[in-house]
C-alpha cells in the first residue's frame, strides 16, 4: 500500500452526524447509512440494534453523540457484541479514544464477515469523507512475540502495544499528526477469550505508556477470533463546530448551582487528588478507605478474623505496598489523563507503569504480591499481551492455591514447579511472607505461567477460561478437586467472569452482565429484595452515561444531567432517559435466562464467612431478619440466628441459604426490570 499524503484539516460541520457504515470484512464493501436524528441515541443502543439483527455476526464501535462536545469524561469508545468468555451479547469501553475518533466524522461502524488474513482496520476521513482500509499484517505474531521497537526512545514494545505503535509507523502519516490512535490485541486474544483491545494515546506519532482497555468481557478476543481483525487506526481530518464549556454553564447552574468546571472537580476529587485522604486514583482511593475489607491470597483473607485482616492492611498493604505508590506517584504528581483533556488526570503513574486498583489488585494481594516492583513486572506483561488483568489475576490466584495445598503437580499443566511458589495462605505476619523476596518469587511465578497459557500447549485447559478449566482439572484429578476453589460467576453453559474486587453481595449478582457495576455495590447491608432493585436501578443509571459515551468517573454529574444535555445541546427528544430504560429491559429480558447459581463450594464457603463479617462489625442486621427467620429456633435474634449456623459450619445448609437467597435477589430484579424503576 502506498502511503497517503497528510490531509488538511476538514472545515467544521455542525456535529456528529447519526450516520454509521456497516463494513464487510470479508468482500470489502461498506454501506452507509443515514438515520433519524433520534433514532439512535448512543454506541450502546446502535451495538444491541446490531446485535438484534445480525447476532453474534456484528462487531460494533461506536461513541457519544457528546463525544464532539468540550466536557471532559463524554470521550469513551464502546465495543458491542457477542462476548464468547460471557456466553451474550456485551460491551466494554476504553477511555479517551473517542476524542479521537470524532474525527473519522462517523459514530458508529458495525463488522460482518471475517477477513481473509489478521489485518488492520483503517477509519480514516480523508478530508471529503470518511474512508475504510483493510490492510493484512503479516508479521503479527513475530510482532506480539519478538517486538518492535519504538523510534521515538528505542523502547523494545512488545504484544499489543509492539502492533499498535507498528501500524502507527506503517499508516499513521495519512492521518493528522494529533489526530489517530491506534487499538490493537495481543496474542492473549488468539489462544484465550479473555483478550482485551488495547489502545494507548499518541505524541508525535508515538504511544505513551498510558494504556487503556475495552477490558472485560474478552471483546479483544471476538474481534480477532471472529473477526480476523488485530488493529485498527482511527481518526482523520472531519472537525466538528467549536464551542465552549461556557455553553454548558447554564445546565449546570440550574442542576448543581455551579458552573461546569467547579462541578467537576468537586464530583471527581477521589479519581484526580483528595486533599482529605491525601490521595487519589482507584489505586489510592480504594486502598485508603478499605479498612479490614481486603481481599487477598486468592479470598482466604475472608477467613481470617478481623483483627489479622486489619494488621495484614496495616503492614502489607498501607505500611508498604500503599506507601510505595503514596512515595512514588502521588508525591511526585505523576498523573495522566487516557488521551482526552480531563482535569481529572486519573491515570496515577510510576513512570511506564499505570496505577489501577483492580488490576493491581487481582495481580496484587490476590496473587500473594505486596511490593510495586513484583506487581508492575506482571500487570505490565499481562496489559502487554492483552488479557483482562481481573480475569487473569483470579485464574493465577486460583490456582496458585491449588498449587500450594498439594491438589495436583503444576508441572503436568507446563508451569514451574510448586516450590517455587509463596503463596502460603493467608497471613499478616511480615517474618512468614517477606514482603519483596516473596512477592518477586509469585510474580516470578505469575509470569512464567502467562507464558505457559500463551505458548504451551499443556496449558490449554487454561485457555479455556476458569469455569472451563475448574471443571476440567476436577475430572483429571477427582481425588482433590482443585476446581472446588475457583471464584467465578457462571453465565450460560461455559460462560464466566472473575466479579469485581469488592466483596459485596451485589459483585455476586445474578444480573445479565457482570465484571461491570451494573449492580449494586455498595457495602451497606439490604434485604435480597432491595438488592435486586438496586442491582436493577444502578444498570439503568450505568447505561444512562454509557449509551451517553460517558466515563463512569464523571457519573455524579453524567447521570442525572445526559438527558438534559443531549437534548439541549444534541437536539435529541427529552424521553432519553425512558430510551435508556426500555433498552435496558430488552437486555436484560433477552440474557437474564443464562445466569447460573454459583459453582464451586468456595462461592458457598464466601456467601457464609460474609456475615461473620457483618456479625464482626456490628451491623444492623434489620434489613435481613425476614430472610434468616425461617431458619431461627424459637426466641432467637437474627444475630444468635447467624452465629449459631457459623458455628455449625453445615455445608448443606449453606448451600441451601445460598440457593434461596441467590433467588430471592435474582426475583426481585425480574420484577423491577419489568417496573423499569430507577432510583
Amino acid at each position: 500500500m502506498n502511503a497517503p499524503q497528510p490531509l488538511q484539516l476538514h472545515q467544521p460541520s455542525s456535529w456528529l452526524p447519526a450516520h454509521s457504515l456497516t463494513v464487510a470484512l470479508d468482500d470489502g464493501s461498506v454501506t452507509r447509512t443515514e438515520h433519524h436524528s433520534d433514532a439512535i441515541t448512543g454506541p450502546i443502543e446502535y451495538g444491541w440494534r446490531a446485535y438484534q439483527q445480525h447476532g453474534r455476526n456484528a462487531f460494533t464501535f461506536g461513541i457519544g453523540r457528546l463525544a464532539d462536545s468540550p466536557l471532559a469524561g463524554a470521550r469513551r469508545l464502546f465495543v458491542c457484541g457477542y462476548s464468547h468468555q460471557w456466553e451474550s451479547f456485551y460491551l466494554s469501553s476504553a477511555g479517551g479514544v473517542a476524542y479521537t475518533f470524532k474525527h473519522f466524522g462517523i459514530p458508529w461502524v458495525t463488522l460482518v464477515g471475517r477477513a481473509a488474513q489478521p489485518s488492520v482496520l483503517i477509519l480514516r476521513h480523508d478530508g471529503n469523507a470518511a474512508t475504510v482500509t483493510l490492510e493484512p499484517i503479516p508479521d503479527l505474531e513475530s510482532l506480539w512475540r519478538d517486538g518492535y521497537r519504538r523510534a521515538s526512545d528505542g523502547a523494545q514494545l512488545t504484544g499489543a502495544l509492539a502492533v499498535q505503535q507498528a501500524m502507527l509507523d506503517r499508516f499513521g502519516v495519512a492521518f493528522p499528526p494529533k489526530q489517530v490512535r491506534a487499538l490493537a490485541v495481543g496474542p492473549a486474544a488468539a489462544v484465550t477469550w479473555e483478550g482485551t483491545i488495547v489502545s494507548n494515546p499518541v505524541e508525535k506519532g508515538a504511544i505513551t505508556w498510558v494504556t487503556e482497555f475495552c477490558g472485560r468481557g474478552g471483546m479483544g478476543s471476538t474481534l480477532f477470533r471472529d473477526f480476523n481483525i488485530a488493529a485498527l487506526l482511527v481518526g482523520g481530518a472531519w472537525e466538528p463546530a467549536k464551542e465552549s464549556t461556557k455553553a454548558y454553564d447554564p445546565d449546570f447552574e440550574a442542576r448543581f448551582g455551579d458552573r461546569y468546571v467547579k462541578v467537576e472537580q468537586r464530583t471527581t476529587v477521589k479519581y484526580s487528588f483528595d486533599p482529605k485522604t491525601g490521595t487519589g486514583g482507584t489505586f489510592g482511593s480504594n486502598y485508603a478507605a478499605m479498612g479490614d475489607k481486603i481481599l487477598s491470597f486468592h479470598y482466604q483473607s475472608v477467613f481470617a478474623p478481623k483483627p489479622e485482616r486489619l494488621a495484614q492492611m496495616e503492614r502489607f498493604v498501607r505500611g508498604h505496598y500503599w506507601k510505595q505508590f503514596q512515595e512514588e506517584t502521588i508525591a511526585n504528581k505523576q498523573f495522566e489523563h487516557c488521551g482526552e483533556p480531563c482535569s481529572v488526570a486519573c491515570k496515577k503513574m510510576n513512570g511506564p507503569h499505570k496505577k489501577d486498583y483492580e488490576p493491581y489488585h487481582t495481580l496484587g494481594p490476590q496473587i500473594g504480591i505486596f511490593d510495586q516492583r513484583a506487581a508492575e513486572r506482571v500487570n505490565d506483561v499481562a496489559d502487554a499481551m492483552g488479557f483482562d488483568a481481573i480475569q487473569l489475576g483470579g485464574t493465577l490466584g486460583w490456582l496458585f492455591e491449588a498449587i500450594t495445598a498439594g491438589d495436583f503437580d503444576p508441572t503436568e499443566l507446563g508451569l514451574p514447579p510448586a516450590h517455587q511458589l509463596r503463596f502460603r495462605g493467608f497471613t499478616a505476619d511480615p517474618a512468614q511472607f517477606d514482603l519483596v523476596a516473596d512477592s518477586a518469587a509469585n510474580a516470578d511465578y505469575a509470569l512464567r505461567t502467562i507464558d505457559a497459557i500463551l505458548w504451551d500447549e499443556r496449558a490449554a485447559p487454561l485457555r479455556e477460561g476458569i469455569r472451563v478449566a475448574a471443571k476440567t482439572l476436577n475430572a483429571r484429578y477427582p481425588h482433590t478437586r482443585p476446581g472446588d476453589r475457583a471464584v467465578y460467576l457462571a453465565h450460560g453453559e461455559r460462560g464466566a467472569l472473575v466479579p469485581n474486587q469488592y466483596f459485596v453481595p451485589g459483585m455476586f449478582s445474578p444480573m445479565p452482565i457482570m465484571g461491570k457495576y451494573y449492580v449494586f455495590y455498595g457495602y451497606d447491608l439490604l434485604s435480597p429484595e432491595a438488592l435486586g432493585q438496586w442491582n436493577v436501578a444502578r444498570m439503568i443509571g450505568e447505561l444512562i452515561s454509557d449509551n451517553a459515551g460517558m466515563c463512569r468517573f464523571h457519573r455524579a454529574w453524567g447521570e442525572p444531567m445526559a438527558e438534559q444535555l443531549l437534548a439541549n445541546h444534541r437536539g435529541l427528544p427529552a424521553d432519553y432517559n425512558e430510551r435508556v430504560k426500555r433498552l435496558a429491559q430488552e437486555l436484560f429480558a433477552a440474557e437474564e435466562a443464562a445466569s447460573r447459581f454459583w459453582e464451586t463450594p468456595r462461592l458457598i464457603e464466601l456467601f457464609a464467612h460474609y456475615w461473620r463479617w457483618q456479625r464482626e462489625n456490628g451491623v444492623d442486621l434489620s434489613p435481613v431478619a425476614a430472610f434468616f427467620a425461617p431458619e431461627a429456633q424459637p426466641g432467637e435474634t437474627t444475630e444468635q440466628t447467624i452465629d449459631r449456623l457459623l458455628a455449625a459450619n453445615d455445608r448443606t445448609t449453606w448451600q441451601r441459604l445460598a440457593q434461596r437467597y441467590w433467588n430471592t435477589v435474582r426475583e426481585a430484579q425480574i420484577a423491577a426490570m419489568a417496573q423499569a424503576h430507577q432510583r
